[in-house]
């Protein structure tokens, strides 16, 4: 059996505590009325305990309780990765690593029609 070290339960803790999924919502920050894009939540934006703050900042990543930039996005899935399964949404872990790349910046309502049609598409 193998042992899991303390960055390894760390890590556990974090993706127990992590929801992601693609969002899609209205808005009015945007001028098309719509969010279309991958997101993480952490912690159901409460305290996050001292411990992952720590490794979030080793990581490069900011301490936050919601991620929706691309490069952060990245960087929390791939540590994630060997406890996707764990993630509150596994599914979502799943579908945000899919789509991350492949929905467009949505700047005008073209890009909404394009991004709902990625998402039909699967």
């Amino acid at each position: 059996m193998m042992e899991l070290t303390q960055a390894d339960l760390t890590l556990l803790l974090l993706a127990q505590n992590t929801t992601i999924r693609v969002v899609c919502c209205r808005t009015t920050k945007n001028k098309t009325g719509y969010n279309i894009r991958p997101e993480c939540r952490i912690f159901n934006g409460k305290q996050i305990p001292e411990q992952i703050f720590i490794f979030l900042k080793e990581h490069g990543l900011p301490v936050q309780t919601k991620y929706t930039k691309p490069e952060h996005l990245n960087r929390l899935l791939r540590l994630l990765k060997p406890f996707a399964e764990f993630t509150r949404k596994p599914q979502g872990y799943l579908d945000a690593l899919k789509h991350l790349d492949t929905l467009p910046v949505l700047r005008v309502q073209d890009d909404v029609k394009k991004a709902l049609e990625i998402l039909d598409g699967e």
